[in-house]
C-alpha cells in the first residue's frame, strides 16, 4: 500500500456518498493538525455546489472550487501537485460523489502511479448502515491504490457502540484486505456544533477564542473544543503514517488523551 511508498506529495481526500456524516469537521481538524506539524496544505472543495456555511472554503477562503467535470481539471491537479513548495494537497468532497470522481481519480492515478506521489482516501462512518456501505463502496472503487484512514464518528452518544461495523462481515474482510487505519470521532453537543456551523468557527478558531460569537467564547466550550480536538489530534498522530508525506518525520509523541 502508499505508506510503504516513498512520497514526495501526500494527496489525502475524504470519500464523497453518505451526507451528514461530518467529513468537513474531519477535515478542517485536519488543516489545524497538518499547521501543527509545520505543513501548509493545498486546500480543494470538490463540493463546487455548496456554497453554504457548510463548505470547506466558507472556512478556509484559501480553498480552491475545483470541479472534476470541467475539461482540463485533470492538467490542473498535475500542475498544482508539481509545485516544488508542495507536500499535502488535501480534498474534501461533498455528499454524492461517486462514479464521476472514481473515473477522475482513475486518470490521476496512471498520470501520477510512477511519481512521487502517495493517496490517503477519508472515510467518515456514522453508525448507520448506509454510512458504513458508503466506506465499502469507496473501497470496492479504489482498491488498494490508497491508503485508508477511517473516521468513526460517533454522532450521539448512543452510537458509540458502531453496530454496523463491528462485526459486520463485509467490514471485516474490508479490514482484513486493505488495513485501514481506524480513529473515533467524539460526540459534539448539539448546540455547540450547530454554533460551529452557525459562525462558520473551526475548534482551533474556539481555542483560540477568535470566534465572534460570545456562547462559543465561553469557558466551558473553549475547554469543550480543546477536548475534541485532542481527541482528533491523538488519532491523527497515530495515522500519520499515512497522513504524511514520507520525508516528514512522523510526531514523536502522540497527543495524549483525556
Amino acid at each position: 500500500m502508499n505508506s510503504n511508498k516513498s512520497s514526495r506529495i501526500r494527496i489525502v481526500f475524504t470519500q464523497g456518498g453518505k451526507g451528514g456524516v461530518a467529513k468537513t469537521e474531519a477535515t478542517l481538524s485536519l488543516v489545524s493538525w497538518y499547521q501543527q506539524q509545520g505543513i501548509q496544505p493545498y486546500l480543494l472543495d470538490f463540493d463546487v455546489e455548496n456554497v453554504t456555511k457548510s463548505g470547506l472554503q466558507n472556512f478556509h477562503p484559501e480553498t480552491l472550487k475545483f470541479d472534476v467535470h470541467e475539461r482540463g481539471a485533470l492538467d490542473e491537479f498535475l500542475v498544482i501537485c508539481d509545485r516544488d513548495d508542495m507536500e499535502v494537497v488535501l480534498a474534501d468532497q461533498g455528499a454524492g460523489a461517486g462514479k464521476e470522481t472514481h473515473r477522475w481519480f482513475n486518470r490521476v492515478y496512471e498520470d501520477v502511479k510512477d511519481l512521487e506521489v502517495a493517496f490517503t482516501s477519508i472515510g467518515v462512518t456514522t453508525n448507520d448502515a448506509g454510512a458504513v456501505q458508503s466506506v465499502l463502496n469507496w473501497a470496492e472503487e479504489l482498491q488498494d491504490r490508497v491508503d485508508y484512514l477511517v473516521v468513526l464518528n460517533e454522532m450521539r452518544e448512543r452510537d458509540s457502540a458502531f453496530d454496523y461495523w463491528f462485526g459486520e462481515p463485509t467490514v471485516e474482510q474490508f479490514t482484513r484486505t486493505f488495513r485501514p487505519h481506524i480513529m473515533r470521532m467524539d460526540s459534539r453537543i448539539e448546540e455547540f456544533q450547530s454554533e460551529l456551523r452557525n459562525q462558520v468557527a473551526t475548534l482551533h478558531q474556539v481555542i483560540a477564542r477568535e470566534a465572534n460569537c460570545d456562547f462559543l467564547r465561553k469557558t466551558k466550550n473553549v475547554l469543550r473544543a480543546k477536548r475534541y480536538q485532542r481527541h482528533l489530534f491523538a488519532g491523527f498522530d497515530e495515522a500519520a503514517a499515512i497522513l504524511l508525506p514520507s520525508h516528514r518525520p512522523l510526531p514523536k509523541e502522540p497527543t495524549p488523551i483525556s
